[in-house]
């Protein structure tokens, strides 16, 4: 055994390979420099690493804060940094899930995505990503989970952060060669094998081929060089791709009955009782080829202690070929022989349809930052950046109808997987059966930018510091987004699908029915070419489908610090402007005018914080903290035109009289700090009253025989949220006998929460215990075996509550994800010198996607079948 005391009030104790953390006084801040340089001996990684910096973290916070933190060899095959923070306490993903994109989107405490702040080193970054929407998320899948040396989550807030917060701040904090007292360097590869490769590709597009296996690989370098080693350079890379397939079976819309037959509402006096009857059957079969790759460049100059500065620049990109053949029973009508849970309706409508889209995406940008303190205690720092989000899709498609006149379906719901039977299922597979109905190409493009400036001065402010300090800064913030949509839209002649049938010999996850396929290859080749183009609707699809919107922020504050050896408060005043316009296709009853106009409004608001924190003893802390934050109208929320989706079966269309929300936060939180820094146990709970909150009001209306779902964003009276977070870590369980003494580790966390909201329908209020996007239990468990040299057994689950991403003008209409689980683990050995290997395991127990509707999601929308992924990784770190 070997200790060792830093000047930092950090002193550490070594022992089999164990790093221990003695706890610092307040406000300390843990060192830089990574454990595993205390001696060459001793490796020190994987989860243990992880937890002590994350707790260390915490604990030097003045603010309730948690942190993704990632070694050099990370941890469980999370392959996005969205996937990596939902091990984090009061974090949950959520997907882009009616699209099946790869994009993935950050929940913190139940809050929309669009309510919380993602920036780099500082910096606020876009997304225009899921179709070139004008979203406040943004989309983390784009981003590889090892691209930062951490991630940290506030979840309360001081003045000097983005006002525009009302979940919390994500910051990816980036690597810098001064973190450590070595140069580091590394270089991995991967194999990936997905187990769900079912779907018949042989009429995908694309690079999409048949395959259960992928890979990519990545590396790191951080140097420091000159004669007193006052520069830096960091590079960083990675390339991942993958080939998988997903089948989502969706029992489309819904009718509820009268007792005499006829069409009615469940709030009608006439309702039968009956559980609701389909409107439609479809089946989404995708195959999909994803490429994810990119890096980041950073230079930096360090000439002293009192001087930094750098600039890093970084580039990512993702391309995805999805093919998703879609067959679809619809228009269900001639309702006879119902039951509770069943009854038979008339097929008038069968269509077999093929989209093709090539996503591209890509985010990069440019940060500049400087930093310079005095002998006195101030600190100058100056940070500015642009960054930019570009995404295309480029879709092709074509529907081809059959119209049978004796086919009937059966349907049993009285289990959650609506089944069904059908009196013809041969008429199916006759090609000759189908005629071309519609045909057209799309490109969706959009393209986000946005440059920001800010100047921060402080003195006497830092964890360090005791007695009366000070804070202030000003910053502008622009933004500028485009959406250009071109439309080619076909006129169909008499084809028939028999010339480019294909028949994929498959019967779809829970459909129960071979089906018949279109060979768009073919179509593309002898088909396409001989249809005329409808030059009117055309240009009608591709201009009503546009808009533009900018925005620019302005804000100033005032933060005035008081700091003892165990008490700091923190007191300050932020004020917040916003201007914004935007030009939207003019539309009256969803009908394009062929004209365009222009609206506007700005936003001002004064914002007030108050942190408290406090040191009972020297491992217990209190935090108690207050503030006031906003949560802008995303731009597609005020500018988005009447869009139709027919594969979908949706309708959206923005609202311009949205107003911004306006959230009161509350926090107070306990923290325990044990086993020398190697645990911590903290409980927390939370309040946020938030006024003109919004919500996306889900309606339905009949087009052409079917239900279509319309979604429009309302502001609500308001709401409430409230809950209580729990987690416990202990990195080296002193109890265990023999060789599992101080080796087995876990982390548990779990997050309950309470929602409530007040909205109008037609002037009449309505009361939901629930907001949009709310999990009421978010929990993570992970359990590890720490071996020697630096190896690591591990298994973790995290789990999320089913939640509304819809709210329904009554609650039939409500939607959203079930809950789910997903069971992870991974294996690390050090097989030679400067050699790793990793063994990995993405959803060991096949979980898949169930979507809901109703009440307490009572029907099921949706069934996804996702499978399990295995990879293995080789890595070279000198």
């Amino acid at each position: 055994m070997r200790s060792t005391c830093r000047r930092i009030a950090l002193c550490t104790t070594v022992s089999l390979g164990v790093l221990t953390l003695a706890p610092a006084a307040f406000g300390q801040a843990a060192p830089a420099d990574d454990q595993a340089d205390i001696g060459a001996d001793i490796v020190v990684t994987g989860t243990a690493f992880q937890n002590q910096k994350a707790i260390q973290t915490r604990r030097d916070s003045p603010v309730i804060v948690d942190s993704l933190v990632q070694d050099d060899t990370g941890d469980l095959a999370d392959q996005y940094l969205s996937e990596a923070l939902a091990r984090v306490p009061g974090v949950s993903t959520m997907q882009v899930l009616y699209g099946e994109q790869e994009s993935q989107y950050v929940a913190i405490r139940g809050i929309t995505p669009d309510l919380n702040y993602v920036s780099l080193d500082g910096i606020g970054m876009i997304s225009v990503a899921n179709q070139g929407a004008g979203q406040r998320r943004v989309d983390l899948a784009l981003i590889p989970s090892q691209a930062s040396s951490r991630t940290d989550v506030f979840k309360t807030f001081t003045a000097d952060q983005e006002a525009g917060a009302i979940g919390g701040v994500i910051n990816i904090v980036p690597y810098s060669a001064f973190d450590r007292r070595r140069d580091r360097f590394l270089i991995e590869a991967n194999v990936s094998y997905t187990d769900y490769i079912d779907i018949p590709g042989g009429n995908s597009l694309g690079k999409y081929k048949d395959t259960h296996w992928g890979g990519g690989g990545r590396a790191l370098l951080t140097k420091r060089f000159g004669g007193n080693e006052q520069f830096g350079i960091v590079l960083t890379g990675t390339y991942n791709q993958r080939t998988y397939d997903e089948t989502k079976r969706n029992p489309n819309g819904r009718t509820y009955y009268s007792t005499t037959g006829t069409a009615t509402t469940p709030a009608s006096a006439n309702y039968n009782g009956f559980d609701p009857a389909p409107t439609a059957m479809v089946s989404y079969d995708f195959t999909n080829f994803v490429k994810t790759y990119g890096g980041t460049a950073t230079f930096e100059f360090k000439p002293s202690n009192n001087w930094y500065a750098s600039i890093l620049a970084y580039d990512y990109r993702q391309t995805e070929d999805q093919t998703d053949p879609i067959f679809t029973l619809r228009a269900f009508d001639q309702l006879k022989n119902q039951t509770a849970h069943g009854g038979t309706l008339r097929v008038p409508d069968v269509r077999t349809a093929l989209n093709y889209d090539r996503f591209e995406t890509e985010s990069r940008g440019v940060l500049f930052k400087t930093r310079y303190t005095d002998d006195r205690g101030t600190e100058i720092a100056l940070r500015a950046g642009y960054n930019e989000n570009s995404f295309l899709d480029a879709e092709q498609a074509a529907v081809y109808q059959s119209k049978p006149t004796n086919q009937f379906i059966t349907y049993d719901s009285s289990n959650r997987s609506i089944g069904f039977t059908l009196t013809d299922p041969a008429g199916l597979r006759n090609a000759a059966n189908y005629s071309l109905l519609t045909a057209g190409d799309t490109q969706y493009r959009a393209l986000g930018k946005a440059w920001e400036g800010r100047l921060d001065v402080s003195n006497n402010a830092d964890g360090n510091d005791r007695g009366f300090g000070i804070k202030g800064g000003v910053g502008l913030r622009n933004f500028d987004m485009q959406r250009d949509v071109t439309a080619i839209n076909y006129v169909v002649g008499t084809n028939t699908l028999t010339p480019v049938a294909y028949d994929p010999n498959f019967t779809p996850y829970l459909f129960g029915y071979n089906v018949l396929w279109i060979d768009y290859p073919k179509f593309a080749e002898t088909v396409k070419p001989t249809l005329g183009v409808n030059a009117k609707s055309s240009a009608t699809g591709s201009a009503e489908q546009d808009y533009d919107y900018q925005e620019t922020i302005g804000y100033a504050y005032l933060s005035g610090v008081w700091a003892s050896d165990h008490t700091r408060v923190i007191a300050g005043l932020r004020y917040d402007l916003a201007d914004y316009t935007a030009r939207t296709p003019v539309q009256i009853g969803s009908v394009y005018q062929g004209s365009s106009a222009q609206t506007g409004g700005s936003y001002r608001n004064l914002l007030p914080s108050l942190n408290l924190v406090q040191d009972v003893t020297d491992q217990l802390r209190l935090k108690a903290s207050y503030s006031r934050t906003i949560g802008r109208p995303a731009p597609e929320d005020l500018a988005r035109p009447t869009t139709r989706n027919d594969s979908t079966f949706t309708i959206n269309r923005g609202n311009p009289d949205l107003t911004p929300r306006r959230a009161d936060n509350f926090d107070l939180a306990g923290e325990f700090y044990f086993n020398g820094g190697q645990g911590l146990m903290s409980v927390g709970g939370f309040i946020k009253n938030i006024k003109d909150d919004i919500y996306d009001l889900k309606e339905e209306q009949v087009i052409d025989g079917f239900t279509y779902t319309v979604t429009t964003p309302m502001n609500a009276s308001a709401s409430k949220l409230k809950g209580i977070e729990f987690q416990l870590i202990d990195n080296a369980i002193g109890f265990m006998p023999g060789f599992l003494k101080d080796r087995i580790g876990f982390a548990f966390n779990v997050t309950r929460t309470w929602g409530e909201t007040d909205y109008l329908v037609g002037g009449v209020p309505i009361h939901k215990n629930s907001l949009l996007y709310q999990r009421e239990w978010i929990g993570n468990a992970a359990l590890f075996y720490t071996m020697p040299r630096g190896g690591e057994v591990r298994v973790a689950y995290a789990y999320g509550d089913g939640y509304l991403d819809g709210i329904g003008a009554d609650p039939t209409l409500d939607r959203g994800p079930e809950a789910r689980g997903q069971l992870d683990a991974s294996a690390r050995f050090t097989i030679a010198r400067d050699w790793i290997v990793k063994l990995q395991a993405k959803n060991l127990l096949g979980e898949d996607i169930y979507l809901g509707y109703g009440e307490n999601l009572r029907y099921r929308r949706a069934e996804m079948n996702k499978g399990t992924q295995f990879f293995v990784n080789l890595i070279f770190k000198p």
